[in-house]
């Protein structure tokens, strides 16, 4: 049952974010809130119960305390999620440098899809050094067991080498002149070679994620 209301969601959010980024984030916010509001079961409860079942109040009073941290965990990812989406409005930059300061996986995971989103519109606020400076946090989620983090990931890392492909696929030595932006291409080419390690395991495994790796890797293939 629990699985079927996680897919549920994952479908919503995925909705929101092809349609409108902003309201993306915000809805991901509000679900954060929204969990904020278990409460906790007194202690004494377990103590009141009668009969057999009495033995059991050490059980609640242990899952009322995993409630408890729960709680805690939800709270401050929905203040960074806050955070976050004031950041997006205000500038894309600020966010990416948001987001590799914190180190929060979660709340990366809970960016890339509009991130992923904008780098496929005409004119995305998402620039190149961005890219480069997210990618070494996207590599650590690569190594993943989680298919639903693995496919955000590959997502994003499809569409960065989509959108320069027309440079990077270039003659390697214009990507070291001093222009700036040829430096970041440089810098992108050999952080996606490197970023690969993971590729061959995740090429075997069945279904999307190891379609998208798959496609991925005939991109990298090419740069080699």
């Amino acid at each position: 049952m629990a699985s079927g209301s996680h897919d549920r969601q994952s479908r919503e959010f995925q909705q929101l974010n092809q349609d409108k980024p902003h309201e993306y984030l915000h809805h991901i916010s509000n679900h954060s809130a929204a969990d904020q509001n278990m409460k906790e079961i007194p202690s004494e409860a377990g103590s009141k119960m009668a009969g057999p079942g009495n033995k059991y109040g050490d059980y609640f009073t242990e899952l009322s305390k995993d409630h408890g941290a729960m709680t805690h965990v939800l709270f401050g990812r929905n203040l960074r999620l806050n955070v976050a989406l004031t950041l997006w409005r205000r500038n894309a930059s600020e966010l990416v440098a948001y987001l590799i300061r914190i180190e929060d996986t979660g709340v990366l995971l809970d960016c890339l899809p509009v991130i992923t989103k904008n780098l496929q519109d005409e004119v995305p606020c998402i620039s190149l050094g961005c890219c480069v400076d997210l990618l070494p946090q996207v590599k650590t989620i690569l190594a993943t067991k989680y298919e639903e983090h693995l496919i955000v990931s590959l997502h994003w890392i499809q569409s960065v080498i989509k959108k320069w492909w027309p440079e990077l696929s270039t003659n390697s030595n214009r990507l070291q002149d001093s222009c700036s932006e040829d430096r970041n291409l440089h810098v992108l080419k050999q952080q996606l070679l490197e970023l690969w390690e993971e590729g061959p395991r995740l090429c075997l495994v069945p279904g999307t994620t190891g379609e998208m790796a798959k496609a991925i890797e005939s991109y990298l293939l090419q740069l080699r």
